[in-house]
C-alpha cells in the first residue's frame, strides 16, 4: 500500500469512527431525553376476567423508580395496585375486569432509578370472551348440558342424557348427577375437550345431590346420602369432597367432633377450596378441601344464603332477616334494604358486590296491597330496580352474578298460572323455565337460554 493510500485510509477511518462517535451520542441523548420505554408486557385475558388480584406486567428498557397506583390510568376504568421491581411493573387489577372488552392501561411519569427524564408506557389489550354452559331438560327426549357464548346464537350439545339432576363446571370439564328409571343417582365426568365420559365410582349404594366445584381448582363437592338414610333424616347426609387432580377417592368433611359432618346445605367460597357446610343443628363451619381437619364454626344461623363474587362476605338467614357475615374476622351485620321507589321492600335472597353494594330479590310493595317481585341494585342509599317478569305474570326462582359481577343470572317461570313441574325426583323445575342475562350496569338483557343453572366459565 503507498503512503498515499495508507493516508486516505486513515482518513476514512477516522471519519468513520467520528460518525460512529456522533451516532452513539445521539442515541445516548435521544435515551437520555425520552425516558424508559416498554419492551414487552404479559397479561392472562382470560383469569382476568374471573379472579381479582390479577396482574399486567410491564417490562421496561431499563431499571425504573418506584410507580405509584395514581400515576396509573385504565380504560374503562378499574381500580388497580401497583408494584415495581427493577425493570418490572406490576399492575394489579383489584377486580375482575369486564369480559371482551378493549382495556388501555397508562402509566405516566415513569423514570429510571438514575436519571430524571419521564416517559408514558401504554398497553392495550383485549379480554378473553366467556363460555356459558346450561341445562335444558327436553319432554320426551334426552336432557342437554348446552353450551354457547355471550353474544351470537351458536350453541353445542356437550353432553345429552335421560334425566340430568345436575352439573357443575370444574376446569375444561364438567361433572353431572344423572338419575335413572329407578331414581339411583350416577356421577359423571365429561371432558370438554373431546367429548370422552368417565363415571365416578361411588364410596357406596346411596343417592348424590347438591354438587358443587370449586372455582379455583380441579375440586367437587357433594353430598352423599347412604342407602338406608332418608334424605329428610338429616344425620345421612354426608358432604364430600374429590379432588380430581390426585384420583377419584372422596374425602368426607369433618364436623367439630371429628367425624363426618351431616349437612343440612353447602357451597363453596369463591376463588378457592374453602367451603361452608351448615350442620343438622344449623351451625356453619367453614373448612379447607384442600387440607381436610376439624372445621372452624361461624355461629347458628337458620339459612346459608350465598357470597359475594370475591369470596369475602357470606349472607346468611336468622328468623330476623339477612345478615352479612366477613370471612376474615367472623365480623356480621345486620343488612337493612334501602328503600325502593321510596318504599322498603321486603327482600329474600342477597349477594353483596365487591363495591359494598348488593343485588336483592326483593318484594315491593305497591298501591292496595299488592307487591312486585324484582331484582334491586341496592347502592346503600337506594334501591334500583334491575328487573321484573314480563307483565308480572312469572317469577324470579333464584339468581347469581358472573364471576366479575358483570351480569346478573336469573331463573324465570314467565307465568306462575300456567307453570307445570317436569317431576324429577331430584330438583324438580318447571317446565317452562328459563335464564335471563342481565347486564348489571344498564339492565339490558344480552341473553335469554331455555334452561336452567347457567354457568360462567373461560
Amino acid at each position: 500500500m503507498t503512503r498515499t493510500s495508507t493516508d486516505q485510509f486513515r482518513r476514512s477511518f477516522a471519519w468513520l469512527v467520528a460518525v460512529l462517535l456522533v451516532l452513539c451520542a445521539v442515541f445516548v441523548a435521544l435515551g437520555y431525553l425520552q425516558g424508559p420505554r416498554l419492551t414487552d408486557a404479559q397479561v392472562d385475558t382470560q383469569a382476568v376476567t374471573s379472579r381479582s388480584g390479577q396482574q399486567l406486567r410491564l417490562f421496561a428498557n431499563q431499571p425504573v423508580a418506584a410507580v405509584a397506583a395514581d400515576q396509573i390510568t385504565v380504560t374503562p376504568d378499574a381500580r388497580v395496585s401497583v408494584t415495581t421491581d427493577g425493570d418490572v411493573i406490576a399492575v394489579q387489577f383489584d377486580q375482575p375486569l369486564h369480559y371482551a372488552t378493549d382495556y388501555v392501561v397508562r402509566v405516566e411519569g415513569v423514570h429510571s432509578i438514575s436519571l430524571p427524564q419521564t416517559s408514558t408506557l401504554e398497553y392495550r389489550f383485549t379480554t378473553s370472551a366467556p363460555e356459558l354452559f346450561w341445562l335444558h331438560r327436553a319432554q320426551g327426549a334426552d336432557d342437554q348440558i348446552v353450551r354457547t357464548g355471550l353474544t351470537g346464537s351458536d350453541t353445542t350439545v356437550v353432553f345429552a342424557s335421560e334425566r340430568i339432576v345436575e352439573f357443575a363446571v370444574v376446569g375444561r370439564a364438567i361433572a353431572v348427577i344423572t338419575v335413572d328409571g329407578d331414581d339411583r343417582t350416577a356421577l359423571q365426568l365429561v371432558s370438554l375437550t373431546d367429548g370422552a365420559v368417565e363415571t365416578v365410582p361411588l364410596p357406596g349404594p346411596g343417592t348424590l345431590s347438591d354438587l358443587g366445584a370449586s372455582s379455583a381448582a380441579f375440586v367437587l363437592g357433594v353430598v352423599f346420602t347412604p342407602d338406608g338414610a332418608q334424605d329428610e333424616v338429616l344425620g345421612g347426609r354426608q358432604l364430600l369432597t374429590l379432588d380430581l387432580s390426585a384420583g377419584r377417592t372422596f374425602v368426607p368433611v369433618e364436623g367439630l367432633d371429628g367425624a363426618p359432618v351431616a349437612v343440612a346445605d353447602w357451597r363453596f367460597v369463591p376463588g378457592g377450596t374453602l367451603l361452608v357446610a351448615q350442620s343438622s343443628e344449623q351451625t356453619m363451619l367453614i373448612a379447607d378441601a384442600a387440607a381436610p381437619g376439624i372445621p372452624t364454626p361461624l355461629g347458628k344461623f337458620a339459612e346459608l344464603v350465598g357470597f359475594s363474587s370475591d369470596g369475602r362476605t357470606m349472607v346468611v338467614r336468622d328468623v330476623l332477616g339477612p345478615i352479612s357475615v366477613n370471612l376474615q374476622d367472623a365480623a356480621q351485620a345486620r343488612i337493612e334494604p334501602s328503600p325502593v321507589q321510596g318504599v322498603t321492600p321486603f327482600v329474600g335472597q342477597v349477594v353483596p358486590l365487591s363495591d359494598g353494594g348488593l343485588v336483592e330479590k326483593a318484594a315491593v310493595p305497591g298501591a292496595a296491597g299488592a307487591f312486585t317481585v324484582a331484582l334491586v341494585v341496592d347502592d346503600g342509599s337506594a334501591g334500583r330496580v334491575l328487573y321484573t317478569t314480563p307483565d308480572g305474570k312469572g317469577s324470579i326462582e333464584t339468581f347469581s352474578l358472573s364471576p366479575n359481577e358483570q351480569f346478573v343470572i336469573a331463573e324465570v317461570v314467565p307465568d306462575n298460572e300456567s307453570t307445570v313441574s317436569d317431576g324429577y325426583p331430584q330438583k324438580p323445575r318447571s317446565t317452562s323455565i328459563r335464564t335471563v342475562i342481565i347486564d348489571l350496569a344498564s339492565g339490558e338483557i344480552v341473553k335469554t337460554l331455555e334452561g336452567f343453572e347457567a354457568q360462567f366459565a373461560g
